[in-house]
């Protein structure tokens, strides 16, 4: 049998995978390489992804060229370089994903993570050494190779790219790029959610929705907009989710009301704002406080149509 793909890691390959080289790139300072180098570089990466669409072992050379030869370019093609490995990436994470969503390959996981006990994290040295299975092992040893690491999430074992790696490219590359960076290897170094509910601390979760308005506010022509634009989750924000909700259930008076945790990492939130900082996400923490003051802490109609109108404001279009 084969396993289902879970939406969310559909949206991330969409997400990662549909925008465009060509979009306009912020500036920066960095200082271009001798140009006969720098041309050497950026065409020896080109081959290398020219080769990648029918090579996997191209694609690893590709990643471990641009981590030793980056500094060689200039800023704009360090930029292009990284764009494209990631896109790179993104479509062989689709293929990875289509071989680890099997019975074989979920079940020999399963296994070797109860084997090394569930606390512990998941490292391919670990697995690679519990696991027996040869092609299990083989995908594993790939996944590494590409430069993924592993999740699990509602019992479910699977890929992401390890954006970690790409922080040794922030400072080659263009101020939105580096930006862009920061925010998807704080996702991939921990994510956001897991089996339905929120694992990180509200306070992080506003700070890290805050980030990424910061991005769409400071390089709204940047390459990535629509991919940060795709992760930045409204709804997380002021409604929580399905296990982890912002407000607490219906009681029989069909009331709900926002618990006290969320109310205060809002409160928070708005304590710290800097002056003259402009953010629509602040403001609707600050409207919804006010409603919710007049309300008895209560999920009004009031505070829906707040929320409505923030989900309106970054939807994609």
């Amino acid at each position: 049998m084969r396993w289902n793909q879970p939406a969310k890691l559909g949206l991330l390959a969409m997400a990662l995978g549909c925008t465009a080289i060509g979009s306009t790139l912020a500036t920066s300072t960095t200082l271009a390489a001798p140009v006969p180098a720098s041309k050497a570089v950026y065409h020896q990466f080109q081959t290398y992804r020219t080769e990648a669409v029918k090579s996997t072992q191209s694609l690893v050379k590709a990643r471990k060229y641009l981590m030793n030869h980056i500094d060689k370019v200039s800023s704009w093609q360090a930029t292009l370089m990284t764009l494209q490995l990631e896109n790179m990436q993104n479509v062989k994470l689709a293929d990875l994903e289509y071989q680890m969503y099997t019975e074989q390959f979920q079940q020999a996981l399963s296994q070797a993570h109860e084997q090394l006990g569930y606390e512990q994290k998941l490292t391919y040295s670990r697995l690679l050494k519990e696991i027996k299975d040869p092609a299990v092992k083989k995908i594993l040893q790939e996944a590494s190779d590409l430069g993924f690491k592993l999740e699990t999430s509602e019992g479910l074992y699977y890929p992401i790219i390890n954006y970690e790696i790409y922080q040794k490219f922030k400072p080659f590359v263009k101020a939105d790029i580096a930006a862009y960076i920061n925010i998807m290897a704080t996702e991939s170094n921990q994510m956001t959610t897991a089996d339905a509910g929120i694992i990180i601390p509200w306070n992080e979760l506003i700070q890290r929705t805050l980030e990424k308005e910061a991005f769409l506010n400071n390089f709204p022509n940047s390459n990535r907009t629509t991919v940060v634009k795709q992760w930045l989750f409204v709804e997380y924000l002021f409604y929580g989710s399905d296990n982890t909700p912002a407000y607490d259930w219906y009681t029989d008076e069909e009331i709900r009301t926002i618990d006290p945790e969320v109310k205060q990492a809002y409160e928070k939130a708005l304590a710290k704002r800097e002056p003259h900082t402009e953010s629509i996400l602040l403001d609707a923490m600050e409207k919804i406080l006010l409603v919710l003051n007049q309300n008895n802490d209560e999920l009004t109609p009031e505070v829906r149509a707040v929320i409505e109108s923030v989900e309106q404001h970054f939807a994609l279009k």
